[in-house]
């Protein structure tokens, strides 16, 4: 299993020539996941040419291929002129060749803001089973997972992460802030297909309202050769897809002698 953890390198493309071969580059996907701010974001103090205008929290972009190489992402509020307006946030990106990555802006524990940048596990996936990745990006407390009427994982923070195969089909699940009886959301009936990563990002403040998900899946990823393995692109918004991934959020750890949760 690869480290877990926003934002926008993905369509840096625009303005990198895509002149690498595949062996220089890396997969991006990118996660809008602060709550009433919409963004522009620019990269390498490229201000005449934005990167993305108007992106909306809730939404994905990618997956893309860019070259491997570091880079220097600012984030402004759309609209803001990015030579006198300071960045909202801002970091430096690395983004190694061959690895799927997940830049995600969020808020943390205490409701702040910042980006974190997460490795996507494209390991092969055995013969009948699926892959789960949840990982809790929201300003809400530490929370249990329950599959039917007992937790299976639990005091799972802000800023964790598990990852688990489990067989290919349809789970319920509930989640549960620690120390309460009654789950944040209802038990769903959940479908993990046969070799696919689905990658579901717990997002915005449970205080406001906003909390909800963000989630994308990666397929190909069978232990058969099936060619390279790629995922569903475009810029999706999550809704329709609450009911589905918040149930997602707790098979992480449906597979517990080989579940994994980091940091």
């Amino acid at each position: 299993m690869r480290r877990i953890a926003f934002l926008l390198a993905a369509l840096m493309v625009m303005a990198i020539p895509a002149i690498a071969s595949a062996d220089d580059t890396g997969t991006v996907r990118v996660v809008h996941g602060v709550p009433g701010l919409t963004v522009d974001v620019y990269a390498n103090a490229a201000y005449d040419a934005p990167l993305l205008t108007g992106f909306e929290f809730g939404q994905v972009a990618g997956p893309l291929e860019l070259p491997a190489a570091t880079y220097e992402i600012e984030i402004y509020a759309a609209g803001a002129d990015p030579v006198t307006t300071d960045a909202t946030l801002s970091k430096t990106v690395e983004l190694p060749a061959g690895v799927s990555a997940t830049i995600a802006a969020h808020l943390d524990a205490d409701g702040a803001p910042l980006i974190s940048v997460l490795v996507d596990d494209i390991s092969a996936i055995a013969a009948g089973e699926g892959r789960v990745t949840a990982r809790h990006l929201a300003a809400a407390p530490v929370v249990d997972i329950w599959a039917g009427d007992a937790p299976l994982f639990t005091a799972v923070p802000n800023g964790a992460a598990g990852v688990a195969d489990v067989p290919a089909g349809t789970y319920p699940v509930q989640i549960v802030p620690t120390g309460a009886t009654e789950p944040v959301v209802f038990g769903a009936d959940v479908e993990v297909p046969e070799g696919t990563n689905v990658v579901v990002h717990a997002i915005g403040s449970l205080d406001d309202g906003s909390f909800t998900v963000a989630v994308f899946a990666i397929d190909g990823l069978h232990s058969a050769p099936a060619g390279v393995p790629a995922g569903n692109g475009g810029v999706a918004s999550t809704v329709g897809l609450l009911s589905l991934a918040l149930g997602v959020l707790g098979l992480a750890v449906l597979a517990s002698s080989r579940r994994t949760v980091r940091d």
